[in-house]
């Protein structure tokens, strides 16, 4: 069998998202919703969707 060209390029076809990024991630959004008026106790209880929610209403 044929290894196909699509099975060559597999490494090339989509970035592995890793875990440091996603916390550096969220902490930047961290920051900006703190600098758009939420107060840090408010973070501290909201998980992710919460605070991704609260980017999209701000607009921050």
């Amino acid at each position: 069998m044929r290894i196909r060209r699509a099975m060559r390029k597999k490494t090339l076809r989509r970035p592995v998202k890793k875990p440091r990024l996603k916390r550096r991630r969220l902490l930047e959004q961290k920051r900006r919703l703190v600098s758009a008026g939420l107060t840090e106790e408010k973070l501290v209880h909201m998980n992710v969707r919460e605070i991704r929610a609260a980017i999209r209403e701000t607009g921050a």
